[in-house]
């Protein structure tokens, strides 16, 4: 399954990225003025907060999924903003045409990291950054950690087939991150932690969202909680360990982001 129905997702990771955007555009070091390219843009939450983040920033967001890109147009609703659909791995730009070339959660999405990485490079200009994060998938995200624990309770078959077809940097390090970098020609690489907490009213508004479908991840939640009778959602709602007297929770969530700087 591919990504699917783009209000859906901004309602369920969507939210998470919005609180994140920020954090990762001042690790990255975007300033006023610059034009930046947004990889794999979806529904164009991090051209969003960097148009946010400037008077004269201007934000290219390219995504392959068409009903993305028109939410993205349709979201941003600004003259500085341009969204347009395209792979990573052919950006249809010429060598340095942009001052910063950024991907928001990208990276676990790349078939081919090098490909992608050294065409993200191509793209910026001489000293621009080029940066990129995903999240921690090894315990930085317990909302995720606690779904694939009882995912696996229920239905380890399942979710066997489903590790399967995971991308190559789902589960990279910052390690690896960095090395990745430094193999596509970058120089001044840094990597690093980024770390919020999100908050929730109640169960119900963490848990509708989770199984809309609108991502690979949701789709499986969707239908394990479906074949199981509800027991997924019944399970997770009793794993709640920090759950305040009004009903309000809030989860850690924790993303690895990596930069560098582009060859002259």
């Amino acid at each position: 399954m591919t990504y699917s129905n783009p209000a859906a997702y901004e309602l369920f990771m969507g939210r998470w990225s919005t609180r994140l955007a920020p954090l990762f555009l001042r690790f990255a070091g975007i300033e006023d003025g610059q034009r930046i390219l947004d990889v794999g843009c979806g529904t164009g939450v991090l051209a969003r907060a960097a148009l946010a983040s400037g008077k004269t920033i201007k934000a290219m967001g390219v995504d392959p999924i068409e009903t993305f890109i028109s939410f993205a147009r349709q979201a941003a609703n600004d003259p500085r903003a341009e969204f347009q659909i395209a792979s990573v791995e052919a950006l249809p730009f010429a060598d340095g045409a942009f001052d910063a070339t950024l991907g928001l959660l990208v990276l676990q999405e790349f078939d081919d990291p090098d490909r992608s990485i050294g065409e993200m490079a191509r793209v910026t200009r001489p000293y621009g950054k080029v940066a990129a994060c995903k999240w921690d998938f090894q315990g930085g995200m317990p909302m995720m950690t606690i779904f694939w624990e009882l995912a696996r309770a229920l239905a380890p078959d399942e979710v066997v087939r489903y590790e399967a077809n995971v991308r190559p940097l789902r589960n990279a390090d910052l390690n690896e991150l960095a090395e990745r970098w430094a193999k596509a020609g970058l120089s001044n690489v840094r990597a690093k932690r980024l770390e919020f907490t999100m908050p929730f009213r109640s169960f119900e508004e963490f848990w509708l969202p989770f199984t809309f479908g609108a991502t690979p991840l949701s789709a499986f939640a969707a239908e394990l909680n479906r074949t199981s009778g509800g027991k997924l959602e019944r399970l997770y709602r009793a794993r709640l360990d920090n759950v305040r007297p009004d009903g309000s929770f809030e989860f850690a969530a924790r993303a690895l982001a990596v930069s560098g700087v582009a060859a002259r």
